[in-house]
């Protein structure tokens, strides 16, 4: 650096993380979660949340989901729990437990989820069965949480850091089979449409974070 240039520093602030991880299990997993995935449609009509059209299981799939669930959910809340961590902690303790919701997700073309967000959780989850076939479009989006940035004047100008990359206001996870993907709970988030020839099918998670009960005295 030449004298005359100026010194930068580009401070990165307030992390977000937006995790994707290929669970060692996910070969044996995704055809288990499958069969109990398609064999609850067959007994419920579902409800409707944030789907628009497909199905949208209750959110109890841990009592009715199986091993196969329960697996998913252990693997999920290790990795929450590698990537928390409770300031006031005593002696390295957290004085939270992490409990957790659990659904399904079956969405033929042209379904999606419209944007929203999970309140009352910490974490959130998307785990993949299948991609619908279409591997371009149905995309995962998450919304840059400064609200007040999709209102300024001038929408298409965007930031760039010090290497020059732009820094978008949406991030896009593409499903894939056997990803799972964490997420911040109050980050507004979506589910574009997929043109695919199958349904696509996930499992969303809320992992919340519950007051731990105090330790037994010895």
């Amino acid at each position: 650096m030449s004298a005359s240039e100026p010194q930068i520093t580009v401070n990165r602030l307030f992390f977000t993380p937006v995790i994707e991880v290929r669970l060692p299990q996910a070969d044996a997993l995704v055809p288990a979660l499958r069969e109990v995935i398609m064999a609850q449609r067959a007994r419920s009509p579902g409800v409707r949340r944030s789907n628009i059209h497909g199905w949208h299981s209750d959110i109890e799939m841990l009592n009715w989901g199986g091993e196969p669930a329960m697996t998913l959910a252990r693997e999920t809340l290790q990795l929450c729990g590698r990537f928390t961590s409770d300031l006031n902690g005593v002696q390295g303790q957290s004085r939270y437990e992490m409990g957790m919701e659990m659904w399904a997700n079956v969405s033929p073309a042209g379904a999606s989820n419209q944007m929203h967000a999970h309140p009352g959780s910490f974490w959130s989850a998307s785990f993949y069965i299948d991609d619908g076939g279409d591997q371009t479009e149905g995309a995962f989006v998450a919304q840059d949480p400064r609200f007040p940035m999709v209102r300024m004047v001038a929408p298409d100008l965007v930031f760039k850091d010090e290497t020059g990359e732009q820094q978008l206001s949406q991030f896009r996870v593409h499903p894939e089979p056997g990803k799972l993907v964490l997420f911040p709970s109050w980050m507004m988030h979506a589910v574009r449409p997929h043109n695919g020839p199958r349904e696509r099918i996930s499992i969303a998670m809320n992992i919340l974070a519950l007051p731990a009960p105090p330790p037994e005295q010895g």
